[in-house]
C-alpha cells in the first residue's frame, strides 16, 4: 500500500497536534507540579535557614512529615536531612536548588506555551484551509 504525499503530510501534522496536545495537557503539567512541589519545600527550607539558621532548618525539617500531607515532599525532607550533614554551606546550596527549580518551571512553562501555539496555528491552517460552512 503506497501513501500519497498528502496523505503524508496530513498525517504527519495529525501527530504533531497530538503530541503536542499530550505534552500541554498531561506532560508539562505533572513536570511543572513536580518541579513546583521542590521549588516550593527548598524555599520553605532557605527561609527557615534564613530566619533560624541551621537549628530553624532542622526544626522545619522534623516538622515537615507532621504537617505536609504531600509525599513528595516528605522523601524530599529525608533526601534533604541525610544529605545536610555533608553540606558545607547550606543556605548557597538551598538558593541553588530553588533558583534551578524556579528556572526548570519557567522552561517547561514556556515550552508548554510553544505547543499550545502550535496547536493554535495548525487548527487555524485546518479552518481557513477547509472553512467550515456555519453561515449557510
Amino acid at each position: 500500500m503506497r501513501f500519497s504525499r498528502s496523505r503524508i503530510i496530513k498525517i504527519a501534522v495529525t501527530l504533531v497536534f497530538l503530541c503536542c496536545v499530550l505534552f500541554a495537557n498531561f506532560i508539562a503539567v505533572r513536570i511543572m507540579l513536580r518541579y513546583g512541589v521542590e521549588a516550593y519545600f527548598y524555599d520553605k527550607l532557605l527561609v527557615a535557614y534564613t530566619v533560624g539558621g541551621t537549628k530553624g532548618l532542622k526544626m522545619e525539617l522534623e516538622m515537615i512529615p507532621l504537617t505536609d500531607k504531600n509525599s513528595r515532599e516528605s522523601m524530599l525532607a529525608r533526601d534533604f536531612a541525610a544529605k545536610l550533614e555533608t553540606l558545607t554551606d547550606p543556605e548557597a546550596f538551598l538558593k541553588d536548588k530553588v533558583q534551578k527549580t524556579r528556572k526548570m518551571v519557567y522552561s517547561i512553562r514556556s515550552m508548554r506555551s510553544a505547543a499550545i501555539v502550535v496547536m493554535l496555528i495548525i487548527f487555524g491552517w485546518q479552518v481557513f484551509k477547509k472553512p467550515l460552512n456555519i453561515w449557510k
